[in-house]
């Protein structure tokens, strides 16, 4: 993803106030400059909600979806599914900066991308989920564009030895279109995931306490900008990582409790460590 430089004029009749003004839209500048060559939509929507640290830069991703059945799966016909993910970005480039200012007051970035998945069901309850999605992004520079993807999901859950065992493959295609002269980006990507969860006995109050495993293989055919500004693209990327959660789970307002952990990315110089917010992938 390009970055977008504004000119601005400042004109010599300000006077005394020429010299502030001038320092105050400079500093704009390099922050819109470092948000539209740094941020990529669709690296951050992929990895999920999450707090990043990479190299020192600290990543904010934020993502609630909400889904609602629209028809019922059965053995005999498709269910249809409606989804709706909405994700805030935050980007810190100077992370010391929150202990003494606080979190971000500014939204770097926020996107809402309404699809439909078709949900088959075959033998040994697997299920075929092929989606398309289309919206929007909205960024705190002037890099704002048009958002798609397309893709399909092999997915089944069970018992693993004592374990709920949850697997998925995808092959997912995506992509933003931009409103402003920046080239436009595509991602194209095959993913292999795994997460086991299983009630470890513990109590808080009523709920029994949930921990959960997880590890994503990622093979990235037609890789996005890197989100880190010169960083090389790694094709081959994984990620192991552990949550809590309650049985059941909390309930805010319509949306389920957050599951909480830590994770790690293999990425190279995209290596991070990750806070897991919600589901795992």
């Amino acid at each position: 993803m390009c970055s977008l430089t504004r000119s601005f004029f400042v004109f010599s009749s300000l006077g005394l106030l020429a010299a502030p003004v001038a320092q105050a839209q400079t500093a704009a500048t390099q922050q819109d400059k470092a948000v539209g060559s740094s941020i990529n939509y669709v690296f951050a929507t992929d990895l999920g909600s999450g707090v990043y640290d990479m190299n020192g830069r600290s990543l904010q991703v934020y993502q609630l979806t909400y889904e609602k059945e629209l028809r019922e799966t059965k053995a005999d016909q498709f269910g249809v599914e409606f989804e709706l993910p909405v994700t805030f970005g935050f980007f810190n480039f100077n992370p010391q900066d929150v202990l003494s200012h606080g979190i971000p007051t500014r939204v770097d970035s926020l996107s809402a991308v309404p699809g439909l998945a078709l949900d088959y069901l075959l033998g040994q309850d697997w299920h075929v989920k092929p989606y398309v999605r289309a919206g929007f992004s909205v960024a705190s520079s002037s890099v704002n564009g048009y958002l798609w993807g397309s893709g399909v999901q092999v997915e089944k859950r069970g018992d693993f030895h004592g374990w709920d065992g949850f697997t998925r493959s995808e092959l997912s295609v995506a992509g933003v279109d931009y409103r402003s002269d920046v080239p436009n980006d595509r991602f194209v990507r095959l993913r292999q995931g795994v997460d086991l969860t299983r009630g470890l006995g513990w109590k808080l109050k009523s709920r029994e306490v949930e921990l959960g495993l997880y590890n994503i293989y990622d093979l990235i055919v037609d890789p996005p900008t890197a989100p880190v500004v010169e960083g090389r693209k790694h094709p081959i990327q994984a990620e192991f990582g552990f949550t809590f959660a309650t049985r059941p789970r909390y309930r805010l307002w319509k949306f389920n409790a957050p599951r909480l952990g830590f994770g790690y990315r293999l990425a190279g110089e995209l290596s991070a460590w990750r806070f897991v917010i919600g589901e795992p992938f």
